[in-house]
């Protein structure tokens, strides 16, 4: 299904169909897209363009670490017609096989602060990101993504229910793909070429 179009209040709209909010998975938030759909459709500005490509950079720096499985959540004021400061994501990941036990998967984290640290992923990444580990407890697991779900599904101040946008992280492809379309990033005037 492509992105839905912004509603008249500027968000995506929670759900699409004649049969509301009780129809067909595919026609309720979030909406499964591909990288390549997110970046045709939302990368309208320059300040878009650049949070895009950070988000694509950041999923391939995941991929490399041997994070490869699992699935993001896209929302924030990215996805509301308005000009945003940063994306907002809540990634869904399975442990790379080699850290798959507790110790060795809080290791994997420590040794990869710069993927998953609040602070330097804004800074670096635009990203203001969350993560939920699906290796994790099931009770957890939809503990955390029940509060992110309220979380997010709301804009903020007013509380207008809104959509979000779910991306897979196996598909490389569809990330290089996505790359490829929004070009590289525009030179920072005054900059001295290498």
């Amino acid at each position: 299904m492509p992105i839905p179009s912004f509603t008249i209040d500027g968000v995506l709209p929670p759900y699409v169909g004649s049969k509301g909010p009780g129809g067909a998975f595919e026609d309720l938030s979030p909406y499964e897209v591909s990288a390549l759909e997110v970046v045709s459709t939302l990368g309208t500005t320059q300040n878009r363009r650049d949070i895009l490509r950070r988000w694509l950079n950041h999923r391939s720096e995941l991929r490399a670490a041997g994070i490869g499985q699992g699935f993001q959540w896209l929302d924030g004021s990215f996805l509301e017609q308005k000009e945003p400061n940063d994306l907002d994501t809540v990634s869904f990941i399975y442990r790379p096989a080699t850290a798959l036990q507790l110790a060795d998967w809080n290791a994997f984290i420590g040794g990869n602060l710069a993927l998953f640290d609040r602070g330097q992923l804004k800074q670096k990444f635009r990203l203001d990101a969350l993560f939920i580990d699906l290796n994790g407890h099931a009770e957890t697991i939809v503990e955390v993504a029940r509060y992110y779900m309220g979380l997010f599904s709301h804009r903020r101040g007013d509380d207008l229910w809104k959509g979000m946008l779910k991306v897979r992280l196996e598909n490389a492809a569809d990330d290089t793909d996505a790359s490829a379309i929004l070009g590289p990033a525009p030179a920072v005037e005054g900059a001295v070429a290498p």
